[in-house]
């Protein structure tokens, strides 16, 4: 949704561009209609191949381990792909529009899963565009490395380190870890790893963790705009979908295309694909009226013929500026009328969709965006704060709000 425009409050919403004080030698990010060049990954001088995914460092005390060697990659739906980490298949180029598949190397929702045996360890990254922040969302998110640790005591996922680059390859961040402690690790959020390397001394070992406790192991499936895809988070643990899952301990799988969620059919076909516990889709923002009217019935419908049983949440879009008392946006109102078509024309057909209305989201909290549009942090707080007891309600878990430790909400619906 970065490429449009709100009028609220005489707030225009920002274009995804790079700001001129950001990091020295930052290009524009994202031009839908233009492929992203790709380079090979700069060498680094005395390392050697000690074996395949491999690397000894020039010193002997650092292994670095291709990170596609080591644990499996959570929130990487397909395999068939270009480059190492992108979020659609290589043949989806030429199916999809050009302003989805040239984001299709955007690494949102992607994350390692591991524990080590290790006090300290390194993270090396190579992105596959230069540009590394946006004018209105930092490196930080952009093109950084998100590390959180789960705290047994507190029985939650918590925020340990950042990794900020400031270049486009190897960029290197030192990590201190306690051995057996479960971490995990979210890949950027606007752009695209071309390699991620883990630095490990030469005892040292990784294990993947095991099942979730949750008992889910099938992704949620956010399919949305430039919101869904993060937008503007300050890290890429903070884009509302991350921080859903990460208090309901449930696989992601990220397909939001900023400006390019349009629910065009082949987008139908590549999330039905997907083995998914439940798909959520947030895509109205980068929609006009006729589109709602033309394209959003046909989606669910067809994707409920391909996955049948699996619970679809529709979402309504996430307004701050509504009415007193108003609960639905004027594009909203379209929306819930193709929910309430469904439900009365087959209970048992429809009985697993689900409705999110524009009221319940961020709306009349002003500071919770960036722009008037796009959320911050607090805004993407609010956002999961919504989004979060809908899904445990699909997924059948257990939900009883956010504790005070995680921010001042009240429980769901308060």
């Amino acid at each position: 949704m970065m490429n449009r425009i709100v009028v609220a409050g005489g707030i225009a919403a920002l274009a995804l561009v790079a700001s001129a004080e950001g990091v020295k030698g930052n290009k524009y990010q994202l031009r839908d209609k233009d492929e992203v060049k790709d380079t090979a990954v700069v060498a680094v001088e005395g390392e050697k191949e000690i074996a395949p995914g491999k690397m000894l460092s020039a010193d002997g005390k650092t292994v670095w381990w291709d990170a596609k060697t080591l644990v499996p990659m959570e929130g990487q739906a397909f395999k068939d792909v270009k480059r190492p980490y992108d979020r659609l298949p290589a043949a989806a180029q030429g199916r999809v529009t050009p302003g989805v598949y040239n984001q299709a190397y955007h690494t949102s929702g992607l994350c390692l899963r591991f524990t080590t045996t290790a006090r300290t360890f390194k993270l090396r990254w190579s992105l596959v565009s230069p540009g590394l922040a946006l004018g209105h969302m930092p490196a930080s998110g952009v093109s950084g490395l998100d590390m959180y640790v789960y705290d047994k005591h507190k029985g939650r996922w918590i925020p340990r380190c950042i990794g900020i680059p400031s270049k486009q390859d190897g960029n290197v961040k030192e990590v201190f870890a306690y051995p057996g402690v479960p971490i995990m690790i979210y890949l950027p959020l606007y752009n695209g790893v071309k390699k991620l390397e883990v630095g490990l001394g030469p005892d040292d070992t990784i294990k993947p963790l095991p099942p979730r406790a949750s008992g889910i192991d099938k992704p949620v499936v956010f399919y949305g705009t430039s919101i869904t895809h993060g937008g503007v988070a300050s890290r890429p643990g903070m884009s509302f979908p991350a921080i859903a899952t990460r208090w309901l301990d449930v696989p992601l799988v990220n397909l939001g295309f900023s400006g390019n969620g349009k629910m065009e059919m082949e987008m139908c076909d590549y999330c039905a694909r997907i083995d998914a516990s439940c798909y959520v889709l947030d895509c109205i923002w980068n929609m006009t009226p006729d589109m709602i009217k033309e394209r959003f019935e046909p989606f669910v419908r067809e994707l409920r013929k391909r996955r049948p049983g699996v619970p679809i949440i529709l979402a309504e879009d996430c307004q701050v500026h509504l009415a007193p008392g108003q609960e639905d946006s004027s594009k909203g109102k379209l929306v819930k009328e193709v929910y309430e078509k469904l439900k009365a024309e087959d209970a048992q057909l429809w009985k697993d969709l689900y409705l999110l209305r524009s009221a319940g989201q961020f709306a009349w909290d002003e500071e919770g965006t960036v722009d008037g549009a796009h959320p911050n942090d607090w805004g993407m707080m609010h956002m999961a704060r919504a989004f979060t007891p809908v899904i445990a309600e699909a997924l059948r878990l257990k939900w009883d709000g956010a504790p005070a430790s995680w921010g001042p909400f009240d429980k769901p619906g308060k």
